[in-house]
């Protein structure tokens, strides 16, 4: 770690307008990087030069100080990062008077050296994950011995199995239409925002970044069952700002083929969300049943099916919407008819009426069969 002059310069600048004392600030070559007298910048500071070579303090006296060329009465303190002396604070003045004010200052800076470090070492982590995510994603397959490196260096155990979280937010997506630089701030802004958000919302042991398009990747571990509860946490968290989104969930998996397998599972949550205009937009793959197979099915085998039974246009909206509640309700009459708000009368009506127009009974396992894929391929079609 450096101590610069960009570095320097502001706490020189603002204890100097507080103090009346004058105060240099050296690199670890001895520099002078930041004074209260610019005119000293860039000189070398022969004090600064003993501590360097010491590692102990030094206070220059009055009388001292005609040994020492290009340094005054005070003192001068090391400035340690990590078990090395980085550089020197040096006031001018009384050692008597000014001893304990470098001490203050030798504190400030070495904290700033040591959140700058911190800052530094979060942003290559968050880069390299982001990195990871990415091609772990990525369409083509897998390259293993690369990933496993970068995961080894993240410290991500690829042994534990984990269920990845995708969620997509309207709000940052990137569009022509948001061409112009405030708001494409907005979104970054936005970004940030739930990133930090995401702290208090899911444990230690996962990690997550933002992907593309206005989602995130989110990897959840498994063994402490935290996936009900925490996309219930980030619903919350949407919708208190306001927020359009899906939320996906994957199954529980582990490895670097399995982490993928479970994210792609919880795009299709999402893509299926869309298909089915689904309420509301959270779902997991398991909760899908055979949907997500039977979307495997090619298109047009789809609309051959619903061709063979003349399904276009045989039944108008609400029967659609009184056969698909039906099924959603395990074929509970009582449930159906509370859900429509209709009288158990009537839902038997339209059930009837429906069988006549399809010539299928809903009471014979078969033809239940044959109409619940015929809704299916329909919304599948979308």
């Amino acid at each position: 770690m450096k101590i610069t002059a960009e570095l320097a310069l502001p706490i020189a600048s603002q204890l100097m307008s507080v103090m009346d004392f004058n105060i240099n600030i050296m690199d670890e070559q001895g520099i002078i990087v930041a004074s209260g007298q610019a005119g000293r910048i860039g000189q070398q500071h022969e004090g600064a030069l003993q501590v360097l070579a010491s590692r102990t303090q030094q206070i220059i006296r009055e009388e001292d100080s005609h040994n020492l060329p290009g340094s005054k009465p005070g003192v001068n303190l090391p400035i340690e990062f990590q078990d090395n002396i980085v550089g020197v604070v040096g006031i001018t003045g009384d050692p008597a008077e000014v001893y304990k004010f470098g001490t203050i200052i030798k504190m400030n800076v070495e904290i700033l050296l040591e959140q700058i470090h911190m800052n530094k070492q979060l942003h290559f982590r968050k880069m390299a994950l982001e990195g990871f995510i990415m091609e772990l994603i990525a369409p083509h397959e897998l390259r293993e011995k690369k990933l496993k490196m970068t995961a080894r260096s993240l410290q991500i155990d690829l042994s534990v199995e984990r269920i990845i979280m995708v969620v997509e937010i309207e709000e940052m997506k990137w569009s022509e239409e948001l061409s112009g630089g405030d708001s494409l701030q907005r979104i970054n802004d936005r970004k940030e925002q739930f990133s930090n958000g995401l702290k208090t919302l899911i444990s230690f042991h996962s990690f997550y970044a933002y992907i593309e398009d206005g989602s995130f990747f989110i990897a959840l571990p498994a063994e402490e069952q935290l996936h009900k509860p925490v996309y219930a946490k980030v619903e919350q968290y949407l919708k208190k700002y306001g927020y359009h989104y899906y939320i996906g969930v994957g199954q529980a998996r582990s490895g670097l083929a399995g982490y993928k397998a479970s994210y792609n599972e919880a795009r299709n949550c999402i893509r299926l969300s869309k298909r089915f205009e689904r309420e509301p937009r959270a779902s997991s793959i398991e909760e899908w049943g055979i949907v997500p197979y039977l979307d495997t099915i090619p298109q047009h085998m789809q609309k051959e099916f619903m061709q063979q039974y003349k399904w276009s246009g045989q039944l108008n909206e609400d029967y659609k919407q009184t056969l698909r509640t039906f099924m959603d309700c395990d074929l509970d009459v009582k449930e159906t008819a509370a859900i429509l708000h209709v009288h158990r009368n009537t839902l038997f009506y339209r059930l009837d009426k429906i069988s006549q127009l399809l010539q299928m009974d809903y009471r014979k396992f078969n033809d239940l069969i044959k109409i619940k894929l015929l809704l299916t391929f329909e919304q599948l079609q979308k």
